[in-house]
């Protein structure tokens, strides 16, 4: 008995690792006589001992090939975010857990321009590898230029691509890699991605004497080939009670398409006060971009009730065309305190400094004339230093409620702001309070109230003070129900816009500007039966806004019309069906309509006549998408499968000024499958 009582103790105080009973228990008290073979059996050895046996996972693999017909007619806006022409479709995924090695890949190939990829690998917790690609395809817009008056040459138009379509594939890649030093939590890592743009699009420019005597609008093809590369090489690590990361980041953005258009720019004013001599110049210049960046990161460990991290990081850009650079620092630092379980404090400090410098003159060049440059003045950039404090305070009084009170300053220093007319500084204050409450136990509940005031903003679309509002609730009236309803609401008020005249004075008297944005979301799902379930939603997005706006007649001289009201709204109704008529069938039917439409109401008459501006921005769309989906699952893992979609775009108002055209698309995907 007296052994086992010392055994016992001597393990007690290895696992609290309590040095004072370490002290009393000396290897001297407990010897190898003192523990038999009778005191441990073979089964604690074992269990000691032996490793965790992983469970066989046998691999798993799915492969699917299909057939996709298309039929388009008008416009491809029908279905802007897909490749619409006929192809064959592939789909596969492979899933393997042989430990050490874990294996995983997903492909979905609709056609040459849409796919996706996702391979990650992992060895232990030594190597972890993803890389992932998702490809899509963009249709864009013919916009045609009408000639409002073609009984004069200017404004003119001049259409070169009259029967041009457009269309950009994007495409997203990103690569990680990480390395662990075996039984320590040193990583070293590596984060890349690559971002492509390929194809065409259309290149809207103002030619003839530019913005002088002669005006022609003009419309061409430009060829579009950009990439973005970044990498990010880092390591952290765990140093006691903090860890540290450093990491160095690289960025391009280099152009291979159309970089520049050139174009023949007639005289500028007339004989004998010729402004600018006419030739070939450039326009439309794509500059190429590089950047490094370095960032430190330090937190404390997150077991505590007292947590900081603190964030440094210097950025450098450089615009390769013009010579323009821009350094960023950041400095950031939070406090999390919680005194107690139910109370939690935040405290933030984000300080970023901005150093613009470019170059003080801009040249461009005849290229039919070398001699022939023109040169003007660059305004110095805008720099500035900002600095924001935050406080946030999270309680929760009972059970079932959270409380959050949240404030913020910042104060926005700028550089050369007098050379842009903006304000040298600007400061921000906002408070916000929030609740997550559980009404009964089906029905929950969140509200946020957020107000913001700021002092001088610099742009007009800024506020002088805002009040935003959102509630949420969800809500299980009975089992097979569910019901979800959210509400937001805002309102900005402005009482001191700035519009400068032909001169760069101030122009008095335009002064107000009022907006309102309010979003209802809601959706309804029924459990009919356990084969059948139904989900309904609604959706309903506006923006008003009401504004003085400030415009020059022909005789240069500043207009003001006031309150200017522009409406934007949406309203977007679906319906989603799932049912399971058997074991082995599944079938999927859904329908979404949306109404949208938007225009602005100008009451000077000089705004109206001899055409209305309002009529270049008032648009109503009606577009409707209908899908049918089904699979019918036979023996050995082999499955049919039904694709269906029925897109409709319709411009209702037929606006001539817009770039909406009415089209219409079937997309039907017929495919086969077999999973092991």
């Amino acid at each position: 008995m007296k052994k086992t009582a010392l055994l016992t103790l001597f393990l007690f105080s290895v696992i609290l690792g309590g040095t004072g009973l370490a002290q009393d228990v000396t290897t001297e008290d407990v010897t190898t006589e003192d523990v038999t073979t009778e005191d441990v059996t073979t089964e604690e050895i074992i269990l000691e001992e032996a490793p965790y046996p992983f469970p066989e996972i046998a691999p798993g693999i799915y492969l699917s090939g299909g057939y996709r017909s298309v039929s388009v007619s008008g416009s491809e806006r029908a279905v802007e975010y897909e490749y619409l022409h006929d192809s064959l479709s592939l789909a596969g995924e492979l899933r393997v857990f042989s430990f050490p090695h874990r294996v995983h890949l997903d492909v979905d190939i609709k056609n040459v321009k849409d796919y996706f990829g996702d391979v990650s690998y992992a060895y232990k917790d030594i190597v972890l590898f993803r890389g992932i690609n998702r490809t899509l395809f963009h249709n864009l817009d013919n916009i045609n230029l009408i000639d409002l008056d073609p009984t004069t040459s200017s404004p003119g138009v001049d259409v070169r691509d009259g029967d041009e379509k457009y269309g950009v594939q994007t495409g997203m890649n990103s690569v990680f890699l990480r390395l662990k030093t075996p039984d320590f939590p040193f990583h070293v890592y590596l984060d890349g991605s690559l971002i492509t743009k390929d194809g065409t699009q259309q290149q809207r420019s103002l030619l003839g004497s530019g913005y002088f005597n002669d005006i022609v609008r003009t419309s061409q093809k430009r060829d579009i080939d950009w990439q973005t590369k970044a990498l990010v090489i880092g390591a952290n690590s765990h140093f006691g009670p903090i860890e540290i990361d450093i990491s160095h980041g690289e960025k391009r953005f280099d152009v291979y398409g159309d970089k520049v258009m050139y174009d023949i720019y007639g005289p500028a004013g007339f004989l004998p006060n010729i402004i600018r001599p006419g030739g070939i110049f450039p326009h439309n210049l794509i500059p190429e971009l590089k950047g490094s960046s370095n960032t430190l990161k330090i937190h404390t460990s997150y077991t505590g009730s007292l947590v900081g991290s603190a964030t440094l990081s210097k950025t450098d850009r450089e615009n390769r065309d013009s010579g323009a650079k821009a350094e960023y620092f950041i400095g950031a630092g939070e406090v999390v305190w919680m005194p107690m379980p139910r109370l939690t404090f935040f405290l933030k400090y984000r300080h970023k400094e901005t150093d613009i410098d470019n170059p003080d003159f801009a040249t461009i060049t005849d290229i039919s004339n070398p001699s022939n440059t023109i040169t003007s003045r660059v305004r110095p950039s805008i720099s500035s230093i900002a600095d924001t404090l935050s406080g946030i305070v999270r309680y929760r009084p009972i059970r079932g409620l959270t409380l959050r009170a949240e404030y913020s300053y910042e104060n926005v220093k700028r550089e050369n702001a007098d050379e842009w007319k903006l304000p040298e500084s600007t400061t921000r204050n906002i408070a916000s309070l929030s609740a997550d409450m559980r009404i009964v136990r089906s029905l929950n509940l969140k509200a946020r109230y957020t107000h913001k005031e700021i002092d001088t903003p610099a742009y007009n679309i800024e506020p002088d003070r805002s009040d935003e509002g959102k509630i949420s609730l969800s809500w299980i009236p009975l089992p097979k129900i569910n019901a979800l309803v959210s509400y937001s609401i805002a309102k900005e008020k402005r009482n001191d816009l700035h519009f400068l005249d032909s001169d760069g004075n101030a122009v008095e008297g335009a002064k107000n500007r009022d907006v309102k944005r309010d979003k209802l979301l809601g959706s309804i799902t029924f459990l009919i039966s356990k084969d059948l379930s139904l989900t309904t939603s609604y959706a309903y997005i506006r923006n008003k806004t009401k504004q003085d706006i400030v415009f020059l007649s022909e005789t240069l001289t500043s207009l003001t019309d006031p309150l200017v009201p522009h409406k934007d709204t949406a309203h977007n109704y679906s319906l989603d069906l799932n049912y399971l008529p058997g074991n082995n069938i599944s079938l999927n039917a859904g329908v979404s309509h949306t109404i949208s439409s938007g225009t602005f109401y100008p009451s000077s008459s000089d705004l109206l006549e001899p055409v209305s501006i309002a009529s270049f921005s008032e648009v109503k769309i009606r577009e409707t998408v209908y899908s049918l989906n089904g699979e019918y699952r036979l023996k050995n893992g082999i499955a049919l499968g039904m694709h269906y979609k029925y897109s409709k775009i319709n411009d209702v108002i037929g606006n001539p000024h817009d770039d909406i055209n009415d089209g219409t698309a079937h997309i039907l995907l017929l495919t086969i499958s077999k999973r092991w």
